[in-house]
């Protein structure tokens, strides 16, 4: 018999396969069953979640995102867009990042950085874990952070400001790309549980840093 509900693991976290014939009340239901099953093993984790089997409208998407944080202690950093090219096109982007025409080397750190650590790289470098508040990353080339940034970020150190920052959960306190500065209003990282962020960019235009979502005509424009 066919599940109404499976879950996946993939590269950015879950990817939650629905069925797109059950009525979405009844799917609502199953959703929350399947999570509280799965609730001991998945623990009390940050992760990114896509979907798939079933178009969804934003209103049901938070339905759905509500019904699993009831449900377990998962904390949904962000929505991934399950579309194969936008993917591709991402993941080409990352490979190219690099800190000058003759480097293309980009680092990976698996881990996440704790209040007063702090870490340098001499290239771009993709971080798998959160930067938390009191902590501080430093690299020559992008950052890209598949977690939350809530700490210090410095890209394009050295004076490169066309480099730039991702993160899946944007809330840092204090970035710099290249000779450029910006801070948090009130110098603190606030994170709601509650709410279901999304991925964003962080650039320099117009010798001030600017955030936005990210999606593909931010990515084509960003200067790699």
């Amino acid at each position: 018999m066919k599940q109404p509900v499976v879950i996946k693991a993939n590269n950015y976290g879950l990817m939650i396969i629905l069925d797109p014939d059950l009525e979405f009340e009844e799917l609502l239901k199953e959703v929350g069953e399947k999570f509280k099953e799965s609730a001991k093993f998945f623990g009390n984790v940050d992760m990114a979640v896509s979907f798939d089997g079933r178009k969804l409208s934003a209103d049901e998407e938070e339905s759905i995102i509500q019904t699993i944080l009831k449900n377990s202690s998962i904390h949904i950093v962000c929505i991934i867009d399950n579309d194969p090219v936008k993917e591709a096109k991402f993941k080409k982007k990352l490979e190219q990042m690099s800190i000058s025409e003759d480097a293309s080397l980009t680092k990976i750190h698996k881990g996440y950085f704790r209040s007063g650590q702090m870490m340098e790289f001499d290239t771009g470098v993709v971080i798998i874990g959160d930067i938390n508040p009191g902590a501080k990353v430093v690299a020559k080339g992008s950052i890209v952070v598949l977690g939350a940034l809530k700490g210090e970020a410095e890209a394009g150190a050295g004076g490169n400001d066309d480099t730039f920052i991702i993160a899946l959960d944007m809330n840092p306190i204090q970035l710099r790309i290249g000779s450029k500065i910006a801070r948090c209003a009130d110098n603190s990282a606030i994170l709601s549980k509650s709410k279901c962020l999304s991925p964003q960019v962080a650039f320099v235009e117009n010798d001030n840093i600017c955030i936005e979502d990210l999606n593909k005509n931010v990515l084509d424009s960003l200067k790699l």
